[in-house]
């Protein structure tokens, strides 16, 4: 999607598969391969038009309706997403907070209400949630047990532990910095 927004950006209308494949880092084999589950969306000769390539993946990843978000854990990460604006300029809204420390019950980071994990149930009977993100530093299986016990199905997990799911209707995304990194590192090693 960064691709073809920066594609717009450039006022470049059409690309072949060869140019975009560059572009995504890929080989453009794989990158009309993988584009076909998406539809026929390229023309042989022309290339395909970035404006019908954005919209329709947009549409094939569920990323052009808004998503609805609550945060479990006030960390240093946690109150950085809260107060960072780009993730809803990509369709993703905190809606609430939740914590377990009393210090941080009823703050609010760019108008967003931290409650009491206790509160969840509650809150989540006034709003729609989504897509639970976890970013505590101690303790997030309490997180993603509560989350899981109110229905939230999909949870971005940004703690330092891994988390897993038994339910196979929920998904959870384990993100770590520091495995991005090791990667990374062990790359310039070699």
């Amino acid at each position: 999607m960064k691709i073809l927004e920066h594609l717009e950006r450039k006022n470049i209308d059409f690309i072949s598969s060869e140019d975009l494949a560059k572009n995504c880092g890929v080989n453009s084999a794989q990158l009309r391969k993988d584009l076909s589950f998406v539809g026929t969306l390229g023309t042989k000769g022309v290339g395909y038009s970035v404006k019908s390539l954005k919209f329709n993946l947009k549409n094939f990843l569920g990323r052009a309706q808004e998503w609805n978000l609550i945060l479990g854990g006030i960390s240093p990460l946690g109150i950085f997403l809260l107060q960072n604006k780009s993730l809803q300029k990509e369709g993703f809204y905190f809606l609430a907070a939740f914590d377990t420390k009393e210090e941080n019950i009823g703050k609010v980071y760019n108008g967003v209400s931290v409650y009491n994990l206790d509160q969840l149930s509650y809150v989540l009977n006034a709003i729609k949630v989504d897509i639970g993100v976890i970013t505590t530093e101690t303790d997030p299986e309490i997180f993603l047990k509560a989350f899981v016990e109110q229905g939230v199905r999909a949870i971005f997990n940004l703690s330092n532990v891994p988390l897993f799911a038994e339910n196979p209707e929920v998904k959870i995304e384990n993100f770590s910095f520091s495995m991005a990194l090791t990667k990374l590192s062990y790359f310039l090693k070699e």
